[in-house]
């Protein structure tokens, strides 16, 4: 025994909300947008050895000597 009509429609309609939904964002993220505006500058990049925000890149840690 297969699902109802009621079920059948149910699921048919969701679906086709999914794929208007979808046809939408596809519309927006092909459609030509407002220019940009300028970007803004990428920070510089910092120095070796240097560490401005308590954050950086991990460093071995020395062997122990026992």
């Amino acid at each position: 025994m297969g699902p109802s009509e009621k079920t059948f429609n149910q699921v048919k309609s969701i679906l086709n909300k999914l794929d208007s939904s979808i046809d939408q964002l596809r519309q927006r993220r092909t459609a030509p947008s407002a220019p940009a505006s300028t970007p803004a500058p990428l920070p510089a990049p910092a120095r070796p050895g240097t560490n401005n925000n308590g954050f950086g890149r991990a460093t071995p840690i020395p062997p122990r000597n026992d």
